[in-house]
């Protein structure tokens, strides 16, 4: 069977290029190892972990948990679905995807080709290789949610956005908690300031500079973990790890060595998404890019925007923010561009933080000189649907102080940009020439 374009993945970003290529009319075909598609955003991760983060602030039932996460899963199921996919035109194949040649995958008992190909096919947890260790102990994103029941005791191995979340999700309902995380700073990526809120406001037992070095059962339920920490071995007892420490790509059952595909640990890709087969592009968390659901997405649109209509896009990751949806929440929009000058507010000086007993919240704006957008980092609780105005200033290349000609209802968080936008202002006003030249027109009218 022969089909223009084939996407290999029915994940988020792959079944979004599937999407738009079918509504543009291109005959599209999308394989998925799964009848159940949405891929790992869906089943195992943003969508169940979201769930739990807001359950978790409403009952400590696992089972009333579990059930809304089944619930929510199974309502957006239908975008994902094969028949809705079926009903834009495209043709959907069940089943794992290797490549024979540069053109012909095998599904299988079938043999598929097409002229250009989009691989989409994610990534799963990684799981460290640890002396003692067996399947029986331990959970991932993929496994956690099917839990019946929850340890009372909980290590967990990564304090990136997975450890913290789930972390705190489950230390909300009753699990002890403790992360364990092999960097010597905690989130080493974030501004110090940042972090610092976030280690104390997170309520969370966290070990950084540590390394798992084995376990033993010690009976039915206990397990004893060996954590080698800043030098020193100790020993933890709990009832389960879960290993939230990093992803692999999924690309090893592919058989890109039959292509001139390049690869590693991930696809090289160049700034049309293309790999080095031009006709073969790849997209989401198979390349090396930020493993974001939302990234993955951006170069979805990418990718078939160049398949229908010539390589004329490429990838930009300049409004990419990230978000720790955690309590407080931390909001990062980073950039390898250096800022002239950074801005910052404290939830203290804001009324709505202060009303929400807040005033540790902070935000922090970098710009250039002539006050557009470089960076922004924040925390605080919601502080993601605040901070994305930043976001939409940079992609239309807007002035911080553009943010000033709104009138912001009182009181709202929104206030704490508003406020970094008349900081600017006001500094303007300030100096001296503008000085002189408003007491000219107060005097040349009158009023002094």
């Amino acid at each position: 069977m022969h089909h223009q374009v084939i996407v290999i993945g029915g994940g988020a970003a792959g079944l979004y290029a599937t999407a738009g290529l079918a509504r543009l009319g291109v005959d599209v075909a999308v394989i998925n190892e799964q009848e159940n598609m949405g891929g790992d955003c869906l089943h195992y991760g943003c969508i169940p972990s979201k769930t739990l983060l807001h359950m978790a602030q409403e009952t400590k039932q696992w089972s009333i948990i579990r059930q809304k996460i089944q619930d929510t899963i199974a309502a957006i199921q239908p975008t994902d679905s094969v028949p809705r996919f079926e009903n834009l035109g495209v043709h959907v194949y069940i089943g794992k995807a290797t490549f024979l040649d540069s053109h012909t995958i095998q599904v299988g008992n079938q043999q598929l080709t097409a002229k250009k190909f989009i691989i989409a096919t994610g990534s799963r947890p990684r799981v460290p290789e640890v002396s003692g260790l067996d399947k029986s102990m331990y959970e991932t994103n993929e496994t956690i949610f099917q839990l019946t029941e929850l340890p009372k005791k909980m290590a967990i191995i990564g304090a990136g956005p997975v450890g913290l979340e789930l972390g705190q999700a489950f230390q909300n309902i009753g699990v002890s908690v403790t992360l364990f995380d092999h960097n010597q700073q905690f989130l080493k990526r974030h501004h110090r300031d940042i972090a610092a809120i976030a280690l104390e406001k997170l309520g969370l037992d966290i070990h950084l500079n540590s390394k798992l070095l084995q376990v033993r059962r010690l009976n039915e339920q206990e397990i004893e973990l060996k954590i080698e920490e800043a030098g020193q071995e100790k020993t933890y007892i709990v009832e389960k790890i879960l290993f939230a420490a990093g992803q692999i790509a999924n690309i090893d059952t592919l058989q890109l060595e039959n292509t001139g595909v390049l690869f590693d640990k991930k696809i090289q890709t160049n700034a049309h998404l293309q790999t080095t087969e031009p006709h073969i592009y790849a997209i989401g968390d198979v390349i090396n890019s930020p493993s974001l659901t939302h990234a993955g997405g951006a170069e979805a649109r990418v990718a078939l925007t160049n398949i229908a209509f010539g390589n004329f896009s490429k990838i930009q990751y300049g409004t990419l923010a990230s978000v720790i949806y955690t309590k407080p929440e931390i909001y990062q929009l980073a950039s390898e561009q250096e800022a002239t000058r950074v801005l910052s507010a404290s939830g203290a000086t804001i009324d709505r933080f202060k009303t929400d007993d807040e005033p540790e919240a902070l935000v922090r704006v970098g710009i250039n000189k002539q006050a557009k957008i470089v960076h922004a980092e924040a925390i605080g609780t919601d502080i993601s649907n605040v901070m994305q105005q930043i976001a939409l200033l940079k992609a239309s290349n807007s002035k911080l102080t553009d943010l000033s000609k709104a009138i912001y209802p009182y009181p709202t968080k929104s206030e704490i940009l508003k406020k970094l936008s008349d900081q600017l202002l006001s500094e303007k006003l300030e100096k001296p020439l503008i000085q002189k030249v408003l007491q000219k027109i107060i005097k040349w009218r009158r009023l002094s």
